[in-house]
């Protein structure tokens, strides 16, 4: 029996701040304009095949069998490879899923490029980043997320749609101010994204938002634009609010992250080690990251 393993890929995990969503009969023009920033934390992919009777997928998430139906999405784009073949996809990341970290759009991403390159399919940089959005989008687990890991950085998302399709630009970000990321509990994307009052509010709210933050596209901007749209629209969690006040009251710079009860706070490296003792006591079951900004998108960690 033959086996064969791709590279380990590595996706940047990322933090939305505000968005708004675009809807369209295509998934490849659909998604979000909004802003947020891909950060140093990333889902890592590898793909691997041995020969069987039949096709079949399995994909695992830290060494768990998941249902993983957006990679197996994913994986329908490779179907011409694997119809003789046991295929595995393996994610792992230290930070969870359904907390607003963009895993899904992470492992969209890290298995294109993992299985373009397991089976030599010679697909372009750009079309893998369209599998992966398309994915993402039929799915309903996100919108925006792909093009900003796809490329890194910080961004604001001017026009919907995948890598190609949709339009960003650069969000500027001082190299020196790092991102603490707080993980509380779990929240579900797909609910809130295909909810009609929810898109109602969290559009209405947004316009005028990205209006001003395209105007002034600083990260000081961003993360205080970021709070009002949060307060706003009513997603914040009892805790994630008490949190962001408290932190906002003692002048830190923070925000609930979209779309998790899960809380993001900019700052220098010192200023986040002091953040994170003065929550640790009151919070001890909170988790806690800090990270800097994720300087590329796809990259191959090994071998």
């Amino acid at each position: 029996m033959s086996q064969n393993f791709s590279s380990k890929w590595s996706v940047p995990a990322h933090i939305t701040g505000l968005f708004q969503i675009v809807e369209n009969e295509n998934p490849l023009e659909m998604g979000s304009r909004g802003a947020g920033f891909s950060i140093n934390n990333p889902v890592i992919t590898q793909a691997e095949f041995c020969l069987a009777e039949v096709g079949s997928l399995k994909v695992f998430f830290n060494g768990v069998l998941i249902d993983g139906k957006v990679s197996a999405e994913v994986a329908r784009s490779f179907d011409e490879y694997w119809n003789d073949k046991e295929l595995i996809l393996n994610h792992s990341s230290q930070l969870p899923t359904e907390a607003g970290f963009g895993s899904s759009g992470a492992g969209a991403l890290g298995a294109a490029f993992a299985l373009n390159e397991l089976f030599d399919a010679k697909k372009s940089k750009e079309k893998l980043g369209q599998i992966a959005h398309q994915a993402e989008v039929n799915c309903r687990t996100g919108l925006g997320d792909v093009i900003a890991q796809y490329h890194g950085l910080a961004e604001i998302r001017l026009e919907p749609g995948a890598p190609g399709i949709g339009v960003i630009k650069q969000l500027e970000w001082p190299i020196e101010r790092k991102i603490l990321s707080i993980f509380l509990g779990t929240m579900s994307t797909k609910e809130i994204i295909t909810s009609k009052s929810h898109i109602e509010m969290i559009n209405q709210t947004s316009e005028p938002l990205l209006k001003e933050l395209r105007n002034s596209p600083t990260v000081d901007t961003f993360v205080d634009l970021s709070y009002q749209f949060s307060k706003k629209i009513g997603l914040m969690s009892t805790i994630v609010e008490t949190i962001v006040e408290e932190l906002r009251a003692n002048g830190y710079s923070s925000s609930m992250i979209m779309i998790g009860e899960s809380v993001f706070v900019v700052g220098s490296n010192v200023e986040l080690k002091n953040c994170v003792t003065f929550l640790k006591e009151k919070y001890p079951k909170a988790q806690f990251w800090i990270n800097s900004l994720a300087l590329t998108g796809p990259s191959i960690v090994s071998k």
